[in-house]
């Protein structure tokens, strides 16, 4: 185990979550579960229990720090935790106010900085009634983590009420895991990254069409819809992977690649899938943010009957597995798509499913009542999650962008979907997707002349293209190149930006060195942000200053 210090590099995900928490800030990274326990239960017990869960699995107990640019996880001692009870016993309006503590938690973002990645809030309403919300950060945390969570709280108060001793800790740490993951990037290398270029070349996200226009800045409000299986649909699923040696996952996945080319006309599909990133034995026991996004592209071409798309989806699947070392940010760094601050790289559109026990029937002998968890931010224009219980049924679970979509689009999106489940795994042999039509060979207008290549001009660009030099590894930098186009992805920006307040003496929002992607844009707002911070001097003193500072902060 890493023992020597308690300071450790991030896991490849946790450093995308870091940059991302950063950059968007705010709910979008949240983790929530929230809960109704009935009959007797000791909130002062159940503080505890919590301590110990934390003094178990140290990632509960880390926080996150920027060292010259590079996040590092500190992992502090055990000691106090975060925990809030409120006793409303009694009160006549003590669900409403219940109910506000509870999204006042939810609705508050982390320092990760400063604060550890759980927050508990209890609510007593009765002697025998009571509400838990249970708030983490995803860099801490992710879906199966709330599984191990709930049954290690349930084990930690059963021990502490009847006197036992606790469970021994995990043999592993996060920090082991990440230190794993990274020699595992490591070890994939070029070849890894390579498939990924290919596979992804030329990729246009797949995106619905919207019943509003999109904005030039994502709009993060979204909501969740949920829509259950016929049983009789679920085992149409199930007799349909046994018949053609398909997984749940694969043929779930074919039937909705399948209602994407209906909805947009295309036959190239692409979605995002997140991978569990439980390998190891060892994993299964531990809380953390194992999931490594992956892109699953498939060809629809050529009006495919189910078992073809079945057939093809399982090769990208299967392919996509056998490269799963790579982590997210490495794939978009190598295939270098558009970058556009209203979308995320890629896909739009999301796809997985969940196999869950479902929350447990008793947490500390009392009995567990999920309760669901309202709007929440959206990460992307659609999460289209499809639940399956050990007994087979299933349920599809719709988290959507709610400033694109309207609630019944997304209803009738779901609709559609079961109703194709049930006709493609019932006719199977029938054709899945048409055919598309012939595309008129398109007239290509005369570009007119680029423009010469022009060199940074003055001390702000000269600087900015020096520090783009180093961190790249790129000689002969002009004022119009693409900091992306030249390699750079997202956890560098993070280092710019360090380079640019340790020159300059500014700190540039994420945002701003994401959308000034030239020498010359981000040049311009160094001098902006300078002008800003002394705007009792003249634009001459202003100039000497940035002159000043370039030379300083380039010797």
């Amino acid at each position: 185990m890493l023992t020597q210090t308690n300071a450790h590099p991030l896991s490849p995900g946790q450093e995308r979550l870091w940059f991302l928490d950063g950059l968007r800030g705010g709910t979008e990274y949240l983790v929530w579960q929230r809960m109704r326990l009935r009959g007797p239960w000791d909130p002062a017990v159940f503080a505890r229990a919590v301590a110990e869960v934390v003094r178990r699995h140290e990632v509960l107990r880390t926080r996150y720090e920027d060292s010259a640019g590079e996040p590092m996880q500190v992992i502090d001692p055990p000691g106090p935790v975060d925990v809030t009870v409120v006793d409303l016993t009694g009160e006549p309006d003590g669900e409403t106010r219940a109910a506000a503590l509870l999204d006042a938690a939810a609705g508050r973002p982390f320092d990760l900085r400063r604060e550890h990645p759980l927050r508990v809030v209890v609510v007593r309403l009765a002697p025998t009634e009571h509400l838990v919300a249970l708030t983490l950060h995803h860099i801490a945390a992710d879906g199966w983590s709330c599984d191990v969570l709930l049954r290690d709280l349930d084990q930690a108060y059963r021990a502490l009420v009847g006197g036992q001793p606790m469970p021994a800790p995990p043999p592993v740490q996060y920090a082991d895991v990440a230190a794993w993951q990274r020699e595992r990037r490591a070890a994939a290398g070029a070849a890894g990254t390579a498939y990924w270029r290919d596979q992804l070349a030329g990729l246009e996200p797949v995106l619905l069409p919207t019943d509003r226009p999109r904005d030039a800045h994502r709009d993060r409000r979204g909501d969740i819809l949920a829509v259950d299986v016929p049983r009789r649909v679920a085992r149409l699923v199930d007799a349909a992977g046994e018949r053609y040696g398909t997984t749940a996952f694969m043929t779930l996945l074919a039937a909705f690649k399948v209602l994407l080319a209906h909805r947009t006309g295309r036959t190239d599909i692409a979605v995002g899938m997140p991978g569990a990133g439980r390998d190891a034995p060892e994993t299964e026991e531990l809380i953390g943010f194992f999931i490594n996004t992956q892109v699953l592209r498939t060809d629809l071409a050529g009006g495919p009957s189910f078992t073809e798309v079945l057939d093809r989806v399982r090769e990208t699947v299967l392919a996509a597995l056998m490269h799963n070392d790579v982590p997210f940010e490495d794939v978009v760094a190598a295939v270098r798509p558009d970058r556009d601050p209203a979308r995320n790289p890629l896909f739009e559109i999301m796809f997985q499913v969940m196999y869950t026990a479902g929350t447990p029937g008793t947490l500390g002998g009392a009995a567990v009542e999920p309760l669901p968890v309202g709007a929440t931010a959206a990460k992307f224009d659609l999460v289209f999650t499809v639940r399956r219980t050990a007994a087979g049924d299933l349920r599809c679970v719709l988290e959507y962008a709610s400033g694109l979509f309207d609630r019944t689009t997304m209803q009738r999106l779901a609709d559609d979907y079961v109703a194709l489940l049930e006709r493609l795994a019932g006719a199977p042999e029938a054709r899945a997707v048409q055919p598309a039509a012939v595309p008129a060979t398109p007239t290509t207008p005369t570009a007119a002349g680029a423009a010469d290549p022009r060199p940074p001009a003055g001390p702000v660009e000269q600087a900015v293209a020096g520090i783009w030099s180093r961190l790249l590894g790129v000689e002969d930098i002009t004022a119009d190149d693409d900091f992306f186009d030249l390699g750079g992805h997202s956890l560098l920006v993070a280092r710019v930006r360090t380079a640019l307040r340790r020159t300059f003496a500014v700190d540039l929002p994420l945002q701003v060195l994401f959308e000034a992607t030239s020498v010359a844009e981000l040049a311009a707002a160094v001098t902006a942000a300078v002008r800003a911070d002394v705007s009792r001097l003249s634009d001459s003193q202003v100039r000497d200053v940035l002159s000043r500072a370039a030379r300083e902060g380039t010797r």
